[in-house]
């Protein structure tokens, strides 16, 4: 029998199992989560199975998928879930207004994390999705959630390696440094073409009623130069919006 690794639990298994799934594979076969956690084929099927009985997996096309029982539980108190009901009217009013892509995301880690987007079917080119991560030195809300993180944050954000997605995106986070003071003074984020040559993003951030810096308010827009400097304005008035909705006032001391 194989041992267990030091440090492994019954509860870091469950964990595994679950983290095996992820935005581009909803359903997977047992002997799939076997090679995803790497975990002893016999025990994972029995906790696949009770995963099953309790409702956090269900059986599906001859494989398996997250349960519903799952989403409820995610769902309750979840400040994640207060966020976005805060957030959407005013995402709601932004997408009317520059038709494309709004998006609203915390930080995870080194990991943006998206919890909302609304879109149009002829926005520009879009890889995220709810749920769904990038690392957040690309892109225009991590950067923002950087510039205003604590140092330790901060750190281990530049210490991530670029994946490069186009000639334009860094290739190092050298000058990382003075592009998080710029945010901080500007109180935005901008990066064109990072991910999609053909895209600019533009992020905000949203302040909780301390003044803290709990997630971002972006855009996805052309990269034509004049499109991002245009809509700036309405992202600000949204996300001082939802800053609002949250509690945070301008005049509060942070």
């Amino acid at each position: 029998m194989k041992r267990r690794t030091p440090g492994e639990t019954g509860l870091s298994r469950v964990v595994k199992v679950l983290e095996s799934f992820d935005a581009g594979r909803s359903t997977l076969s047992r002997a799939e989560i076997v090679r995803r956690t790497g975990l002893p084929a016999a025990s994972t099927y029995r906790l696949i199975n009770e995963l099953i009985e309790v409702g956090f997996l269900d059986e599906a096309d001859g494989g398996v998928r997250t349960g519903v029982r799952l989403w409820e539980l995610a769902s309750r108190e979840s400040r994640t879930l207060s966020l976005r009901n805060s957030a959407l009217p005013y995402m709601e009013d932004l997408q009317n207004v520059i038709r494309q892509h709004t998006q609203l995301s915390v930080l995870d880690g080194v990991d943006i994390l998206y919890i909302e987007r609304l879109s149009v079917p002829d926005a520009v080119v879009n890889i995220t999705r709810v749920a769904g991560r990038l690392p957040a030195v690309i892109t225009a809300p991590g950067l923002v959630m950087a510039a205003f993180a604590d140092p330790a944050t901060q750190e281990a954000v530049l210490a991530t390696v670029p994946p490069r997605y186009t000639s334009r995106t860094p290739t190092s986070t050298a000058d990382f440094g003075r592009i998080l003071a710029e945010v901080r003074l500007q109180d935005y984020a901008r990066t064109d073409g990072w991910i999609d040559e053909s895209v600019s993003g533009v992020a905000v951030p949203v302040r909780d009623d301390q003044g803290a810096v709990v997630a971002a308010l972006s855009v996805l827009l052309p990269n034509d130069g004049k499109t991002p400097r245009v809509a700036l304005p309405a992202v600000r008035m949204a996300g001082a919006g939802i800053s609002r909705a949250l509690g945070w006032t301008s005049s509060r001391s942070s």
